[in-house]
C-alpha cells in the first residue's frame, strides 16, 4: 500500500510539475513527454531525500517537488551546459520501381511532399512539406518549405543521376512546441540541434529499378546524450523514409502514367 501510494505522489509530482513548466511557458508538452523517463527519475530521487529528511527529523517535511525544483532540476541545466556537442549520421534507404533518370528528374522539379502520418509530426515537429530546386546567380539551391519554417539549403555537390549534398543556409527550428500560448521560446530549441549537411544519392540497380539513400549529418549537445540521440535519430530516419516514399510513389505513378 505504502508503495502504491509513493507511486502516486510521483505521478502526482510529475502533472503538477509539467503543467507549471506548460503554464509558465517554460517547456511545451512534447519535450516534457519525451523527457518524462528522467523527469519521472529525478522526482522519485526528490521524493527518496524527502522522505529521508523527514524520518531523521519529523518537524522537517521537505516536498519531493521542492527538492527537485530546487537541485535536480537546476543540475540538469547546468550539466546541459557544460556537455560537448557530438555528430551523428543518419541512413535511410528506399528501392524504387522506377529508372534512374526518372528519379533524377523528379529531384530537379518542384516536389510536394505527402502528409506524415507521425504523431509527432502532426503534434508540432519539423518535416519538409515541399522542395524546389532554385538557380540564385548561377548557383543552385533548394528552396524548402516545412510545417513550421522556411529554409535555404545550398547545393555544395551535384553530380547528374548520382548525387545531390547540401546544406542549411539558415537552420530550422526543430518543432513548435504544444503549449496554451501563441509561441514559446525554449533554450533547447536555439543551439542544440544543428544539421550539417543532407544527401540524397541514386544507384541504379537495373533499366527500371532504383536504390534511394537519403543521409543527414546533424550534432546535438542535449544531455543525457544516449537517450536524446535515439529521440532525433528516429525522429530523423521517420523524416528521411517520408520523403523517400513521397519520391517512390511520384516516380512510379510517373512510369506508370507513361506505360500507359
Amino acid at each position: 500500500m505504502n508503495i502504491l501510494k509513493t507511486i502516486l505522489k510521483i505521478v502526482l509530482g510529475l502533472a503538477i510539475f509539467s503543467l507549471i513548466l506548460i503554464a509558465a511557458g517554460a517547456e511545451g508538452a512534447i519535450c516534457i513527454i519525451m523527457a518524462i523517463p528522467f523527469i519521472g527519475f529525478a522526482m522519485f530521487v526528490g521524493f527518496t531525500i524527502g522522505f529521508i529528511i523527514s524520518v531523521l527529523d519529523e518537524k522537517r517535511h521537505t516536498g519531493s517537488v521542492i527538492v527537485f525544483i530546487l537541485f535536480i532540476n537546476p543540475a540538469s541545466y547546468i550539466f546541459d551546459t557544460y556537455t560537448k556537442p557530438i555528430e551523428e549520421t543518419v541512413t535511410t534507404e528506399i528501392m524504387v520501381n522506377s529508372s534512374n533518370d526518372k528519379v533524377w528528374k523528379l529531384l530537379n522539379t518542384k516536389i510536394n511532399f505527402s502528409t506524415p502520418d507521425f504523431i509527432l509530426f502532426e503534434k508540432g515537429v519539423s518535416y519538409p512539406k515541399n522542395i524546389t530546386l532554385i538557380n540564385k546567380n548561377g548557383k543552385l539551391g533548394y528552396s524548402c518549405q516545412t510545417n513550421n519554417d522556411q529554409l535555404q539549403l545550398n547545393i555544395d555537390e551535384f553530380i547528374k543521376n548520382k548525387k545531390i549534398k547540401f546544406s542549411l543556409e539558415n537552420q530550422t527550428v526543430p518543432m513548435k512546441e504544444l503549449t496554451p500560448y501563441q509561441e514559446i521560446d525554449a533554450k533547447h530549441l536555439h543551439d542544440y540541434f544543428i544539421v550539417k549537411y543532407g544527401e540524397i544519392t541514386l544507384d541504379k540497380l537495373s533499366e527500371n529499378k532504383t536504390k534511394i539513400t537519403a543521409r543527414t549529418q546533424y550534432s546535438y549537445k542535449i544531455a543525457p546524450q544516449w537517450y536524446w540521440k535515439k529521440w532525433s535519430g528516429y525522429i530523423i530516419d521517420k523524416m528521411q523514409s517520408h520523403v523517400l516514399q513521397s519520391i517512390k510513389t511520384q516516380s512510379e505513378n510517373e512510369r506508370s502514367a507513361t506505360v500507359l
